[in-house]
């Protein structure tokens, strides 16, 4: 596993640690992906681990607005708010090079987070740093 640039991971309890090792899947995805659409209810999780991930609002008057580029060791706001909260993703998220990461499932993230006090710290924090 290579999400070692990932604050929480050193820290996480063992139990989640070992649920986290059996339920992720590594991804090669390559650059001009779309990742999911404005508009789209997120069904997994995105750890990137290399590359980056540019997210953007649309609209039919305007040109695209680029939110943020997410970088490795980065967990998407948007993909997390989207798939927590089961509602519409605010923003497009595309492949800006060739990325590589892991991706957990809807059902596997919300029992890590039941499972870790590290995680569920980690996934606030998420806001504090972004904006």
């Amino acid at each position: 596993m290579k999400l070692t640039s990932y604050p929480f991971l050193d820290k996480l309890e063992p139990e989640a640690l070992s649920f986290l090792e059996q339920h992720i899947t590594p991804v090669s995805i390559p650059k001009g992906t779309l990742l999911f659409y404005q508009g789209d209810v997120c069904e997994n999780i995105l750890w990137l681990t290399q590359g980056e991930v540019r997210l953007y609002t649309q609209s039919d008057t305007i040109e695209d607005i680029t939110l943020y580029t997410l970088k490795a060791g980065e967990q998407c706001i948007v993909n997390t708010a989207s798939l927590f909260s089961n509602t519409e993703a605010i923003a497009s998220a595309e492949t800006l090079t060739d990325i590589e990461g892991y991706v957990i499932s809807a059902k596997s993230v919300k029992e890590l987070t039941r499972l870790s006090d590290t995680y569920q710290s980690y996934l606030f924090s998420l806001y504090q740093l972004r904006f």
